[in-house]
């Protein structure tokens, strides 16, 4: 009686097409979801291992700015170079800051993002969406750690920069290949107070419609990481109240700061607020700097994540080729060249062998445990 009692169950179910699994049966991309927890960022527990630690390592994508468009390439290139995440550069106001290009949200997000993201579905990568911004008028890129001429977005501004960033974590809300939102790259030329206060306006204008995806905060002072702790340290525990699901971005290139001094910087502050801390950005200024302080520069950051498990996104992509001693120092007039030739990024000798040591596994389907009431 009990068989054909389910047997009669299984066959309506199968006729009005309704699944006799339980509503909060796990997906297979439930498995590639990832929050915030303490100072670690970490898995789904519907992941094969379950709930552990997550070291996200990837590449600058600078997406028809640096690089041409060529979305599956360049994830394959991740994935040969044991990279686990791309850092899209995106832009909710004005595409790489000029005026003559302001962004219509909707198309930006459908003919530029929603390639990159299907592409990292495709190919097993997560994204980062980073709005590569800066909170005012377009900046002197060869003067990018420098004073600034520029004009602060004003309050029109910054309201059309929130509702963007409404729109665009509505369209992703739930894509788990995207890791987080990045909400704003290099805050300059304001107070740490001020940082907060508008960069918090974006969080709370994601978390009205998306409160599942990490959200990821840079501070004062181009992201610099002795600007962390001025920046979030009254707020840092408490700011995403009660998703606490954020991290604390910071951008550091030579002589920005000695990496011993990046140490001390983000591991206090780590450590004090039991947050995560994630270096989205650093590299070579080759054009203005040797290839001593270049390298010492890069290798030392390298060690520094290694150490203490801190998440990195090197910049950026040029060439998808890797020769190392590129590129081409103008200080020292050593690498390849002249003319110039670039690296997929300098220098390649040095980031690929950490990212193999480091980058965590994308995270796969846990294996099913069966339900004890239906084996009885």
């Amino acid at each position: 009686m009990l068989r054909f009692s389910l047997f009669g169950v299984s066959a309506l179910s199968l006729f009005l097409g309704v699944s006799l699994l339980r509503a909060d049966a796990p997906t297979p991309d439930d498995a590639l979801w990832l929050k915030v927890k303490g100072p670690n960022i970490v898995t789904s527990p519907t992941s094969d291992g379950g709930e552990r630690p997550f070291v996200p390592v990837g590449i600058g994508y600078c997406r028809d700015v640096i690089i041409r468009a060529q979305d599956d390439e360049v994830m394959k290139f991740c994935k040969a170079h044991s990279l686990n995440t791309v850092r899209l550069c995106f832009y909710v106001r004005l595409f790489n800051g000029r005026k003559d290009k302001p962004i219509d949200i909707d198309q930006h997000l459908r003919d530029f993002v929603d390639p990159v993201v299907q592409s990292a579905r495709r190919n097993g990568i997560y994204v980062i969406l980073d709005d590569h911004e800066y909170l005012s008028s377009q900046i002197d890129e060869l003067n990018a750690r420098g004073k600034q001429k520029t004009v602060p977005w004003n309050e029109e501004e910054m309201q059309q920069w929130t509702d963007g960033w409404a729109k665009v974590a509505q369209r992703y809300r739930d894509e788990p290949y995207v890791l987080g939102y990045e909400v704003m790259n290099e805050p300059h030329g304001i107070a740490p107070e001020e940082a907060r206060e508008k960069l918090t306006r974006a969080l709370k204008a994601i978390r009205a419609v998306d409160t599942r995806h990490i959200v990821i905060l840079g501070n004062c002072d181009w992201s610099h990481s002795r600007t962390m702790e001025p920046t979030w340290g009254p707020v840092a525990s408490t700011v995403d109240s009660p998703y606490n699901n954020v991290a604390f971005s910071f951008h550091d290139y030579p002589q920005d700061d000695y990496p011993w001094k990046v140490q001390k910087s983000i591991t206090t502050f780590r450590d004090a607020h039991q947050v995560p801390v994630l270096c989205t950005e650093f590299g070579a200024t080759h054009w203005n700097k040797s290839e001593t302080v270049c390298r010492e520069h890069e290798a030392g950051l390298l060690a520094l994540f290694a150490q203490e498990r801190v998440g990195w996104m090197i910049w950026a992509l040029k060439v998808l080729q890797d020769n190392p001693r590129n590129s081409y120092n103008e200080t020292d007039k050593v690498g390849f060249g002249p003319p110039k030739q670039f690296d997929s990024c300098a220098y390649s000798d040095l980031w690929p062998p950490v990212a193999r040591i480091m980058a965590s596994p994308m995270p796969t389907k846990g294996k099913a445990v069966p339900d004890a009431a239906a084996s009885k």
